[in-house]
């Protein structure tokens, strides 16, 4: 067993000490010394060894040479006292015996065996907890540097209904969701697990990049791209698209870029016309790659992912139909753009049905309207399944909106063909759930009309395709 020597003096080393022997027994054995009898209470337990020992005598020290200690911890209020301690322990520090030291004083000790506790830090650290909307760190375990984080998430969070398997996998190198406390259960995450509303999130990773993502969970509607990620991209290929197609898309991108919170636009040329590299460069918010070499899309565009947050990319409906697999696998949103100009929406659309998915694209559907200001209409129209009361799907939209503070939201309710009705609008763009559920043949579209398999009749409207389970 692992034995633990302490030096004790003061109030809150007589605390330590019964609270080790209250809940830490069978950690280790452990040999206490003090110097006064006030600093200790001998009968809290008899399975802890004390020492009555002078600390101003540093010989006094040498009876305990002969013991092998796997830590030794000192509690002593007494400035005078803890730096004869200190000391008095020249002999472990040359074994590399690891030693804990609270410091009550703001002492500096230079010696990577000492590992210097302040208690100023620790008082400050536990008060901060106590505030409202502050993160809570793990200070006891892991390596106590705020690596570790339990955050609640509140009801207007852009987290809320996301998929945590999916936060995982795009921010894996940096952080990561690792368990959920609901309703005061442990839910340890699965590949259906989303975020709801006041939970709990348990998550590790690097102490700085915590912090920012503490400011977005807390930070309500109008933060998207995050927390996909903080930069649009939009990659042009001047050897396959005309300047048309290039102009349309570039268009779109920049609009994007200036009317959502997004860090830059980030560019990749590819066989490039060096007159389109030329204009570009007089966007500050605007930077430019250029791959002379390369001309494998897929690879490009994983690369680039890897490189940058990009949390939303821009294509048109001629990449799209070429590459759905492809962008099945990369799982962030994208807008692909329509016959008009996005500057032409005046609203966008949710078409209702009745499955999940929709939960987890709700939060982007009024973040990105918000950014955008637009009106937001859902439409009820499923011939085969409208009833004459409010399904449950719309009653829980209109509660989402009243949870968002979002008041120009629309309801439409009809058994009318879908197909026809989506056609005759303009100036809308649409929220798509994205996954492989995904419909893509038009004929049996057409044919059949379901709610489930009308995007693929919609390629004239500018839609934002978002990422799901499905």
């Amino acid at each position: 067993m692992n034995r633990v020597l302490i030096l004790a003096e003061g109030k809150e080393a007589k605390k330590f000490i019964k609270s080790i022997s209250e809940n830490y027994l069978n950690a280790a054995e452990f040999d206490v010394i003090y110097q006064n009898e006030t600093d200790i209470d001998k009968t809290v337990t008899k399975e802890i060894n004390f020492y009555k020992i002078q600390f101003t005598s540093i010989s006094n020290l040498s009876f305990f040479r002969n013991r092998e200690y796997s830590k030794i911890i000192i509690v002593i209020k007494n400035r005078l006292f803890a730096l004869n301690a200190i000391k008095s322990l020249d002999f472990f520090i040359e074994k590399n015996v690891y030693i804990e030291f609270v410091d009550f004083w703001d002492i500096e000790l230079e010696n990577e065996n000492i590992n210097v506790v302040k208690l100023p830090d620790i008082i400050n650290s536990t008060l901060i907890d106590l505030l409202p909307d502050v993160p809570v760190f793990a200070r006891t375990i892991g390596l106590g540097k705020e690596e570790i984080m339990q955050i609640q998430v509140p009801a207007s969070s852009a987290f809320i209904y996301r998929n945590v398997e999916l936060l995982n996998k795009e921010n894996s190198t940096k952080w990561r969701i690792v368990a959920i406390y609901r309703n005061e259960k442990l839910i340890l995450p699965n590949k259906m697990t989303t975020i709801h509303p006041y939970d709990k999130l348990l998550i590790v990773g690097q102490a700085q990049i915590l912090k920012d993502v503490f400011k977005s969970i807390k930070k309500d509607v109008g933060l998207f791209p995050e927390p996909y990620g903080n930069h649009i991209y939009l990659l042009i290929d001047k050897k396959t698209m005309t300047k048309e197609e290039v102009s349309k898309l570039l268009k779109s991108a920049i609009y994007l870029q200036r009317k959502l919170k997004s860090k830059k636009l980030i560019i990749r040329i590819v066989n490039p016309d060096l007159n389109i590299y030329r204009k570009l460069e007089k966007f500050n918010e605007i930077e430019i790659f250029v791959d002379y070499r390369r001309d494998n899309i897929e690879e490009i565009m994983f690369d680039d992912f890897l490189q940058f947050r990009i949390g939303m990319f821009v294509i048109d409906n001629k990449f799209y139909y070429k590459n759905i697999d492809f962008l099945l696998k990369i799982k962030k949103p994208f807008l692909k753009i329509g016959n008009d100009s996005l500057k032409l929406c005046k609203e966008t659309g949710v078409i209702l049905r009745d499955d999940e998915v929709l939960t987890e694209i709700s939060p982007v559907v009024f973040d990105i309207s918000s950014q955008l200001e637009y009106p937001i209409k859902f439409f009820e129209m499923d011939p085969d399944n409208v009833k004459k009361e409010k399904k449950e799907i719309v009653k829980y939209y209109e509660n989402l909106a009243k949870m968002y503070y979002y008041k120009n939201v629309e309801f439409i309710i009809n058994d009318k063909n879908p197909y026809f009705e989506i056609k005759k609008m303009k100036n809308i763009c649409f929220f798509i759930p994205f996954n492989n559920k995904i419909p893509r043949n038009k004929l049996v579209s057409i044919l059949f009309p379901n709610v489930n398999r009308i995007q693929v009749l919609m390629d004239k409207f500018n839609q934002f395709m978002i990422p799901t389970k499905g």
